[in-house]
This record gives C-alpha cells, sequence and structure tokens, in this order.
C-alpha cells in the first residue's frame, strides 16, 4: 500500500497492453502497491531518496561508478546488438546465499561476472553472440565460458542453456538470426520492441497473477530494452522515441536500496522471512509485492525528481536512468547495504 502519496504519475505514463489481457508495467505495479499487505511505500523514504539524488543532477542525472571496467564490442561491431541481446539474455538469479562463497569471473561477481565471461570469450575467439552457436550449445562449451575465478558454478546453470537454445532458435526461425531485425521491426519504439521481445521469446515473459489481475514485470525485456538504448547512446540502433515508457527493473537489488532509504517497508513477518534466506516463490504474493511496489515507488520518485526540477533546464532522469542510478549506487555502497536483507527467488525472470 501507498502512505500519504498523492502522486498519480502513471496515469498520464501508461502505455497500451503489450500483451493481451495483461496489465503493462507500470499499471501493474500501481495496482499491486494499492493492494499489497507485506509491502508498503512511503513518502518520507521517497523524499530522501529524491534528495540525494538531486546532488547527482547538474545537467543530467550522473550514476554513480562502481570500479567496473569491462571490455565490450564497439558499437559499430557487426554483432554489437547481438551482444547486448546474449547478454540480457542470461542475465538472471546471480545472487549466493548469506555468507556463500560467489561465482566471480576475473574478480567480478553478479552481472557483471556474466559481461566478464562474455567479454573473455570474444577474446578467446568464441562466437557468443552468434545464435548459430548459441541455439546448440552444449553443457560443456557453456562451462568453458562460464568458467570461474573459484569452484562455484555458475547459478541456474541448466536453465541458462535452455534460455540460449530457445533465443537463438527463434532468432534463426524468425529474425534470420539477428537481434538487429528485431529492432527494424520495432522502428524505434521501445513499446513495440517490449512487445516483440515478450511475445515471441518466451523466456522473457515475466508474468504473475495478483489479486486475481494478470500483471506483468517484465524485468529482464524492458532491461534490454534499456541496455540498447544505453548502449548505442540513444542513436542508431538504440534510438527509441518512447523510451520514457519503461519502467524500472524489478529485481533484487534495487528493492534493497528503496528500503535503506526508507521508500519501502516490509511486515515484520517478511522481513523475518528475508533476514534468514527463505526463498519467496516466483509469482508468490510477497515477491510480487516487493517487485511491483518497487516500480511504483520509483514511478513515483521520478515524478518527484520531475517537479522539484521545474523551471530548471536540466534533464529530468526516466525511469530507467533511475534504475541504474539505484543498482549502481547499492553496487557502490554494498558494506552500508549489509544490513538491510534482499528477497531471494530462484527463477529466470531477474
Amino acid at each position: 500500500m501507498t502512505e500519504n502519496i498523492t502522486f498519480s504519475f502513471v496515469a498520464r505514463n501508461k502505455f497500451n497492453m503489450v500483451r493481451e489481457g495483461v496489465s503493462a508495467p507500470a499499471q501493474s505495479g500501481e495496482f499491486i502497491a494499492k493492494n499489497a499487505q507485506h509491502v508498503k511505500i512511503h513518502e518520507t523514504g521517497l523524499d530522501k531518496l529524491c534528495e540525494e539524488m538531486l546532488t547527482s543532477i547538474t545537467n543530467k542525472l550522473e550514476v554513480p561508478d562502481t570500479g567496473a571496467n569491462i571490455l565490450q564490442p564497439p558499437k559499430d561491431h557487426e554483432r554489437a546488438a547481438d551482444w547486448v541481446f546474449v547478454a540480457d539474455a542470461l542475465n538472471f538469479c546471480f545472487w549466493s546465499y548469506t555468507g556463500a562463497e560467489k561465482w566471480t569471473v576475473d574478480g567480478h561477481s553478479g552481472y557483471y561476472a556474466l559481461e566478464a565471461a562474455l567479454s573473455r570469450a570474444i577474446k578467446e575467439g568464441i562466437d557468443i553472440a552468434n545464435p548459430e552457436y548459441y541455439s546448440k550449445i552444449t553443457a560443456e562449451q557453456l562451462c568453458t565460458i562460464m568458467r570461474s575465478d573459484n569452484e562455484v558454478q555458475m547459478p541456474l546453470f541448466d536453465e541458462r542453456i535452455t534460455v540460449l537454445h530457445e533465443v537463438g532458435t527463434v532468432l534463426l526461425k524468425k529474425y534470420n538470426g539477428t537481434f538487429k531485425n528485431c529492432l527494424k521491426e520495432a522502428n524505434k519504439s521501445a513499446v513495440k520492441l517490449l512487445e516483440i521481445v515478450v511475445n515471441d521469446f518466451p523466456c522473457f515473459r515475466d508474468e504473475a497473477t495478483f489479486k486475481g489481475q494478470k500483471v506483468a514485470l517484465y524485468k529482464r525485456a524492458q532491461i534490454l530494452v534499456a541496455d540498447i538504448w544505453n548502449f548505442f547512446g540513444g542513436s542508431g540502433w538504440g534510438e527509441f522515441t518512447d523510451i520514457d515508457k519503461m519502467t524500472m527493473f524489478a529485481d533484487y537489488r534495487v528493492p534493497q536500496v528503496l528500503v535503506y532509504f526508507g521508500a519501502l517497508s516490509y511486515t515484520d513477518e517478511l522481513m523475518d522471512k528475508l533476514k534468514i534466506d527463505i526463498l519467496l516463490p516466483s509469482g508468490s504474493e510477497e515477491e510480487v509485492e516487493i517487485r511491483g511496489c518497487s516500480i511504483h515507488a520509483v514511478e513515483l520518485l521520478k515524478q518527484m525528481i520531475a517537479h522539484k526540477l521545474q523551471g530548471q533546464n536540466v534533464e529530468v532522469p526516466n525511469s530507467s536512468l533511475i534504475d541504474y542510478y539505484l543498482w549502481c549506487y547499492r553496487r557502490k555502497y554494498a558494506d552500508d547495504m549489509e544490513s538491510i536483507p534482499f528477497h531471494k527467488t530462484l527463477g529466470i525472470y531477474y
């Protein structure tokens, strides 16, 4: 539920359903927040976070530097868009249990470990961005690509093989073997690209039923759209006329930052579960509430920032940029966040 908040940004920012009978993420977040029983949004916490973010806005929002320096393909590389696609196809479930050793590559953990592994594969001459290769990839081949600095295997390894086979096969059968043809079909529309991705690639179809209504979170699908936009600097393959219609990417870590600033709070019962690493099943009420309330909280935060910047000659950040900021903030201040437990769910959607 939402406490003492009168903003109604979603009404100005909603778009048509991406899939028939399923509310879009912004609408879904608003519906979930209004009906949540385990998670609450707080205006005072949003205001505190807003003030923190305003200190990072000069001409535009500056994202905290996390210190990661991983080589990516040049923007003019023939397979650059396909590299972003395969990275985001594999971008899910990197968390580890409290105190457990993490999967790391070249000293990086989480998503950065994935990027490091893919970058290493390219250096070693592996055609990892080509669906002709990864649609038939074997467990042995993927194990070599994702080999770690330690003995810890990449989480959900078998699921990642299945995902690569699925998305690679779709690209070959429907898009002549390249994600660039999805971008051409989207015709510079972020919403259209989102529609293509969730309809044609089932592993990106991050949906649930909450209080009898079909809702969409679409974390990986939306981050794919935003990563293409960000990678290409909003031009060329990354030019979208409606990028502002994407929401934040509901994962494990951004809710942790929202709780840290007091923008979100959990019931004592839910917090107790998180503190002892009790898994929240994918699609469960508590899990959907955490993710849905995070989406709505960021939409409200976006409106709050826009209101405070009114009349100033600065760029108001969209939800994608706010998400990048919060995610990088968590990476930069990881030690400060240790006291805030994050929810843990095993699954391919985030």
